[in-house]
């Protein structure tokens, strides 16, 4: 069988072995996930300005990119960032009292480093969405702070 150039099978084949990526102005090379399911969204390495290192994002979208609501809330992340770390410092300070024995260093980028932002359901009011953190010690650990609108939640605790 002799395929045509451009037939769509080659093209089909390669997104199978390599997700589609599209250049965002904002957020920098975004992965589509599940490209030819309905669930489909993006994921990024964001150069996120606040702390000034990649972290880990994932946008609702279709085949052209990521929602317009979504790009809107991460980016909303930038200007809130210090107020997001002030409602979840108490949720910080629990982890670090119960898993490493002791308070949190007062500038606690001594002890954690941001990982990242995801959005469990941005269609609720208020929207339900999670800010995730990793500590830099001795000891690894993965805190995701679950927020609900501007509300830290319980903090979760992946070892």
């Amino acid at each position: 069988i002799v395929m045509a150039a451009g037939s769509g099978f080659f093209e089909r084949l390669r997104s199978f072995f390599s997700p589609p990526r599209l250049e965002d102005p904002d957020f920098g090379t975004l992965l589509q996930m599940f490209p030819n399911k309905p669930q489909t969204y993006w994921e990024a390495e964001w150069l996120f300005p606040p702390v000034g290192y990649r972290i880990s994002i994932a946008l609702d979208g279709d085949g052209r990119g990521p929602a317009e609501e979504a790009r809107a809330f991460y980016l909303s992340r930038v200007a809130e960032f210090e107020a997001i770390i002030r409602e979840a410092r108490p949720q910080l300070e629990r982890v670090a009292n119960e898993w490493l024995g002791r308070s949190l260093a007062e500038n606690l980028w001594d002890d954690v480093k941001l990982a990242g932002f995801d959005i469990e359901d941005g269609k609720a009011t208020p929207v339900k969405w999670n800010v995730a953190f990793e500590t830099t010690g001795k000891r690894w650990l993965g805190i995701t702070v679950p927020m609900i609108g501007s509300s830290a939640q319980e903090a979760l605790v992946d070892t």
